[in-house]
């Protein structure tokens, strides 16, 4: 999206204006972020493991296609939830949460 799409967004959602460089500053400071999330460390186990797909469509230029958000959330050994991986793709199937779940793994 762009910045005039988002500022957009925000005032269709919530009601309220914001300016393309405010929403331009905010939208630098998230990739680090991400980046980050994606980089830590995960614990060697996870007792609890919640494994689920959202699924929803995304207007591509002129066509709408479905996609899903593949998240998994686990529960540490502290009883805290963690948000594992979140992952995009186009089609649920047991390969594809196969090649999920293997990215997860703790390489020794």
């Amino acid at each position: 999206m762009t910045t005039r799409q988002i500022s957009e967004s925000i005032k269709d959602i919530y009601g309220f204006e914001t300016s393309e460089g405010f929403t331009s500053d905010v939208t630098d400071k998230i990739p680090p972020q991400i980046e980050d999330w994606q980089n830590r460390s995960l614990d060697e186990v996870y007792p609890i493991l919640f494994i689920d797909a959202i699924h929803y469509s995304v207007r591509d230029n002129t066509f709408v296609r479905k996609s899903a958000a593949y998240v998994i959330l686990g529960i540490n050994t502290a009883g805290k939830k963690e948000a594992l991986t979140i992952q995009v793709g186009d089609n649920e199937s047991a390969n594809y949460w196969l090649s999920v779940l293997n990215e997860l793994k703790i390489e020794e």
